[in-house]
């Protein structure tokens, strides 16, 4: 079988691009662009060539919404608010449900482990601008 590759094509290549049945699934990106997935190697050389700014990639680019530093900012605050939770819980003279204890933190600290993940600029992560 021959050897696939899959590409990114920026928005402003899209319209130039003539793609054929060669490639084996296009989806479009958040943001612009397109992701062609299964192209075969010499199909892919040859649109490289051809169109300035098309790049073969190895997984799918995930395209986050806002900057890495509005993740970071939200992850702290969400970590922050999980701690609050507890101290609240603790301090407030009442006697809470145990699942008051246990989701309010959990779910708080888990959002903020998530949104610290979003915030790292991986090598397929694009950020809007």
């Amino acid at each position: 079988m021959a050897e696939r590759v899959n590409l990114l094509v920026p928005a402003e290549v899209v319209p130039r691009l003539s793609m054929s049945d060669s490639a084996g699934g296009v989806a479009a990106l958040r943001g612009g662009g397109v992701y062609v997935r299964d192209v075969p190697a010499a199909v892919a050389e040859e649109w490289i060539a051809q169109n300035p700014g098309v790049r073969s990639v190895k997984r799918r680019p995930a395209v986050r919404l806002f900057r890495p530093r509005v993740y970071t900012y939200a992850s702290v605050v969400c970590l922050i608010a999980a701690v609050q939770v507890v101290i609240v819980l603790a301090v407030d003279g009442a006697e809470n449900p145990l699942w008051l204890w246990v989701t309010g933190p959990l779910v708080l600290g888990a959002g903020g482990i998530t949104l610290a993940y979003k915030s790292i600029p991986f090598e397929h992560v694009r950020f809007a601008s």
